[in-house]
């Protein structure tokens, strides 16, 4: 498809019932300014939490951003990419025909291994089944912890690694990522990552008439939004 000049990507929210309040403003508040600004959004996989509780409870939980964004892609201002925690919830891929940085892959991460193959984790497996259960959810978040403090630089390499051979796979000049939650740019490389939905903001990547650009939207923005209803 061949995008608008500007084009946001955002991926990895992981919206659950017990999501902070904060997180949800923050979602909500970027949800109405994109509306109000008339960008284009691909919402880039793991919007709604679906691996530690059923996708339609963390959706039921927050009914205005489910309406908000249902809202934006029946309008045709947005679209969206499925994650290992919402799959189904969009396409597996999409590519972005842009002015400035060309022909643009937009994949959520998970699926990329050595051979570019689907697979699902077996911790992922766990977690879909038994991940309504606290202790699960807490051990998964202690060891997703302690691989980012032993050995991200090297995972996130290898990943990195993954990712520009589908990028090269598909054709295309640049590949924007989610899944890893470490927002990345840099000039002359064709691997990128949006970020997260972080406390205290939320992180994505911009595609503009100078090309990509990483930014967030954060309190300051927040308190220029009225509450999204």
């Amino acid at each position: 498809m061949t995008s608008a000049v500007r084009t946001l990507i955002a991926s990895d929210w992981h919206l659950g019932h017990y999501s902070p309040p904060r997180q949800v403003a923050l979602a909500a508040g970027f949800l109405l300014h994109v509306r109000r600004r008339g960008d284009r959004l691909v919402l880039n996989g793991d919007i709604f939490e679906g691996l530690f509780e059923p996708v339609a409870r963390a959706e039921t939980a927050h009914p205005a951003l489910a309406a908000a964004i249902a809202d934006l892609i029946d309008t045709g201002q947005a679209q969206r990419t499925e994650g290992n925690h919402d799959p189904g919830t969009g396409a597996p891929f999409i590519v972005l025909e842009h002015p400035a940085a060309g022909r643009v892959l937009v994949m959520h991460g998970h699926r990329v291994d050595a051979t570019g193959a689907p697979s699902e984790h077996a911790g992922d497996r766990i977690s879909r089944r038994f991940g309504h259960l606290a202790v699960v959810r807490g051990f998964a978040r202690t060891m997703e912890a302690a691989v980012s403090t032993l050995a991200a630089g090297a995972v996130d390499r290898l990943y990195r690694r993954h990712c520009l051979a589908c990028v090269e796979r598909h054709g295309c000049d640049l590949g924007v990522f989610g899944h890893n939650h470490r927002r990345y740019l840099a000039a002359d490389d064709r691997y990128a990552n949006a970020g997260c939905l972080r406390d205290d903001r939320l992180e994505f990547l911009v595609l503009d008439e100078h090309g990509p650009r990483l930014a967030s939207f954060g309190t300051a923005e927040l308190a220029a939004s009225p509450p999204l209803r």
